[in-house]
């Protein structure tokens, strides 16, 4: 089961989060989009109040407010393969000479 052990509020409504697999990197919260109980969280002091559900292994805010740990882990894994990609040379493919 993935669980979130270790949080830090960053600027920009971003978290960075470790996972109890050893998967860590920065999460964009986005209250603003989420809106409902999210709203809140667009105060810099509510939001640095994030804090890791013991019981569920997920972050959450005093009002309600928690994300999903497995969603969390999901997008981050994803983008640090695409980086992981992104930064493997480009393979050439050598064309060997014409036959005259």
């Amino acid at each position: 089961m993935i669980r979130i052990v270790e949080v830090k509020a960053l600027e920009g409504y971003r978290l960075w989060v470790r996972f109890n697999d050893g998967l860590e990197g920065v999460y964009a919260v986005e209250p603003a989009r989420r809106g409902g109980m999210f709203q809140p969280l667009l105060n810099p002091a509510v939001f640095k109040t994030v804090s890791i559900n013991d019981d569920f292994g997920c972050v959450e805010w005093s009002g309600g407010a928690d994300l999903c740990p497995t969603s969390m882990h999901d997008e981050l894994a994803t983008a640090e393969e695409q980086r992981r990609r992104d930064m493997e040379p480009m393979m050439v493919r050598e064309t060997p000479p014409a036959k005259e």
